[in-house]
């Protein structure tokens, strides 16, 4: 193995980091519309309707994903940078104190005392290193550069719209029933997948992620839909205008 291996695998661990946005974007996609559209689908038969309403949640729903995701990632980052700052001001001011802090924080990975002061003697001489170091081990900061709001809020929107659009597609081409059962049929399908390439790069069982996915994607699916029935039955003389 090589040194070019390893920066590669870095590479590859900070691509992956934003699986969490991608996960979430498209799993809340698929079934936030498909537990619409259910119970769109079970309070009227009117497709344009259903068309009309699923398109309406699948932008709004992108754009709030996005909106949240970007502020959310904004918020930790410059509490992470605040963090970062404070923890150099320390080090700069009370460099004892960081050495110590270093020592404790090496002794309690398990590295003998003796090893430990010399290691924080020698990374003492770089100011740059130790801080680093400092940072890292004493307060749990890593360095490397993983949390970027808008990348992230590009992914959670763009992922939303795709996990939103494949169940609106059935009614697209077909009407009623038909058009509902194909899709949650596509929305299980799809999230079953998302759960086996979760498992894959999480190295998880691939069938008990998909089922996971599954099974989340076809009870909202029902619960939505009951939730329309229940509409329709309780209240018979309402109905959803068409234009």
């Amino acid at each position: 193995m090589t040194l070019g291996v390893i920066e590669q695998k870095r590479e590859v661990i900070e691509g992956r980091a934003r699986i969490r946005e991608f996960v979430f974007g498209i799993q809340d996609g698929l079934i936030s519309t498909v537990g619409l559209l259910a119970g769109v689908q079970g309070a009227t038969e009117n497709n344009a309707v259903v068309i009309l309403t699923g398109m309406t949640s699948m932008l709004a729903g992108a754009i709030s994903m996005a909106a949240g995701s970007y502020l959310s990632s904004s918020a930790e980052k410059e509490i992470f940078d605040k963090e970062l700052r404070e923890a150099e001001d320390l080090a700069e001011k009370e460099p004892y104190l960081a050495a110590e802090g270093l020592l404790k924080a090496l002794s309690q990975e398990g590295l003998k005392k003796e090893q430990g002061y010399r290691i924080v003697k020698l990374l003492a001489q770089e100011e740059s290193v130790f801080l680093k170091t400092f940072q890292e081990k004493v307060f749990g900061l890593g360095t490397a550069e993983i949390n970027r709001p808008l990348q992230a809020a590009l992914v959670m929107g763009l992922s939303f719209v795709v996990g939103a659009l494949l169940p609106l597609l059935p009614y697209l081409m077909l009407a009623g029933m038909k058009a509902l059962y194909l899709s949650i049929t596509l929305a299980a399908v799809t999230l079953f997948s998302v759960g086996v390439f979760k498992g894959h790069l999480a190295a998880k069982p691939l069938f008990f992620s998909g089922l996971e996915f599954f099974f989340i994607a076809v009870g909202a699916a029902l619960f939505g839909y009951l939730i329309g029935l229940a509409v329709q039955y309780f209240f018979p003389g309402i109905a959803i205008p068409v234009g």
